[in-house]
């Protein structure tokens, strides 16, 4: 998980959070750098702390992470701005 850094072996645990969303950004859809992978209580947390303002702000998952070591997805948010 890329919030609490805890390693998960299966998918019943593990979620694909988008960056951009699946609905709102359909061109992102299957762009393989618009992913983070969060457990799932991390993952419901996300979307209980940013309820639907997640869907139009991805910055906010780099809010979320709260660290600089994912350079990889505040570069990737900066260049699709």
């Amino acid at each position: 998980c890329m919030k609490c850094n805890k390693k998960r072996k299966t998918t019943r645990v593990l979620h694909a959070h988008h960056i951009f969303s699946w609905e709102k950004f359909e061109n992102k859809r299957y762009d393989y750098k618009n992913g983070c992978v969060l457990c799932k209580p991390c993952h419901h947390q996300f979307h209980f702390k940013y309820k639907f303002d997640a869907l139009e702000k991805p910055e906010l998952m780099v809010e979320w992470l709260d660290d600089n070591k994912n350079k990889d997805i505040i570069s990737y948010i900066n260049e699709k701005k």
